[in-house]
Order: C-alpha cells, then sequence, then structure tokens
C-alpha cells in the first residue's frame, strides 16, 4: 500500500500523470476517451508533429490554410451583399440569379489578374 501512495505523490503511476507542460500557442485542452495503446499513439503522432522536419511543413501548411480561410470568409461577406443587390436589380429568380453568377465569374477573374499582376510588380524576375 505504500509503494502506490508514494508513486501517486511523486507525479502518478501512469505515464504522463503528474504536473503538465504548457501547451503551445493556439493549443486547446480537448479529452477523448482512449485506450491506452490509442493514447500512446495520438502522443507518438502528436510529438512527432510538433517535432519532425516533415511535419514542420504540414503544420505551416495547415497554418497557411487557415489564414486562407479567414481571409475567404473576410472577403465573402460585403461580396455576396453585392451580388444580393445584382440579383435584386435583375428580379431574382432566373435572369437575376444567372446574372450574378455571371458578375461573381467577371469579379472573380478580374480579382485574381489583379491579384497576379500586383504580385508580379512585388516579386520581378531577375
Amino acid at each position: 500500500m505504500e509503494n502506490v501512495k508514494n508513486s501517486i505523490k511523486a507525479g502518478g503511476a501512469r505515464e504522463g500523470a503528474g504536473r503538465k507542460r504548457e501547451l503551445p500557442a493556439g493549443a486547446r485542452v480537448t479529452s477523448f476517451k482512449l485506450t491506452d495503446t490509442e493514447r500512446i499513439a495520438v502522443k507518438n503522432f502528436i510529438a512527432e508533429l510538433r517535432g519532425g522536419e516533415k511535419s514542420k511543413a504540414k503544420m505551416l501548411e495547415a497554418e497557411r490554410e487557415q489564414q486562407t480561410d479567414a481571409i475567404i470568409e473576410a472577403t465573402v461577406k460585403p461580396f455576396a451583399e453585392e451580388l444580393y443587390k445584382v440579383i435584386n436589380l435583375y428580379g431574382g429568380r432566373g435572369k437575376g440569379f444567372r446574372k450574378g453568377e455571371s458578375v461573381a465569374k467577371i469579379i472573380s477573374v478580374m480579382a485574381f489578374k489583379d491579384a497576379v499582376h500586383k504580385w508580379e510588380n512585388e516579386n520581378p524576375r531577375d
């Protein structure tokens, strides 16, 4: 009985028990019910994600996707409001929807070309 009490005082009997390390920036505490085998596999996977060179590239890509999603979300709302005005202008269903779709395609192509042109000007070829 004494061994059990001592091991609990020393940080716990299970691997990972005891004082918790600080989480990386942006990490959230979550809870899952896992078997011991799953828990060890998840811990190893996360350790590899946070430390390996391949995983750093994957994490960077995930952060880029997250930023891209935020940009899209911020851009879509005002764009949708303006398309709504176009649809109303042409009477809604039928012609209004077709005209709204046409305008959306034109705007997206123009915006892409403008973005490429701006990037090319800021990053000239050697």
